[in-house]
């Protein structure tokens, strides 16, 4: 299933502006979370388990919230055509890239918030938020 075909080239200004819209649109849902662990099936097929946390307003923290721990974790497949946006440790500039340059970036550097777009069980988006 390959969303990119017709439209612009990736960046970070799409991913995060109209493709996340249009995923939406069609009925994805959002967790925000981190990713735990990244594995691969019998099939080659990446998978992610992923932390969910949540915002909690707090007047007697930093920004007035904090980020918790929802004590949930779920898998999720990442097929080759999905997309995702990335803040390298030690920068603070997001990059855009495919699945492929995600896990080999994810890897070297888990301690990073997303917002994961969902469809079933396979993420078509991960949008970096920063590390927690």
């Amino acid at each position: 299933m390959d969303h990119m075909g017709d439209e612009p080239a990736m960046s970070v200004d799409f991913l995060t502006g109209e493709y996340a819209r249009q995923l939406l649109r069609d009925g994805a849902s959002v967790v925000f979370g981190v990713i735990l662990s990244i594995t691969e099936d019998e099939y080659g097929m990446y998978v992610l388990k992923v932390g969910e946390r949540e915002y909690v307003e707090s007047a007697s923290h930093p920004g007035g919230y904090y980020i918790a721990d929802k004590n949930l974790e779920s898998s999720y497949y990442l097929p080759p055509d999905a997309r995702a946006t990335f803040i390298s440790r030690g920068s603070n500039q997001t990059k855009a890239m495919v699945a492929e340059e995600f896990v080999l970036a994810a890897e070297q550097d888990m301690e990073k918030l997303f917002d994961i777009y969902i469809m079933g069980d396979y993420i078509e988006l991960l949008i970096a938020r920063y590390t927690q």
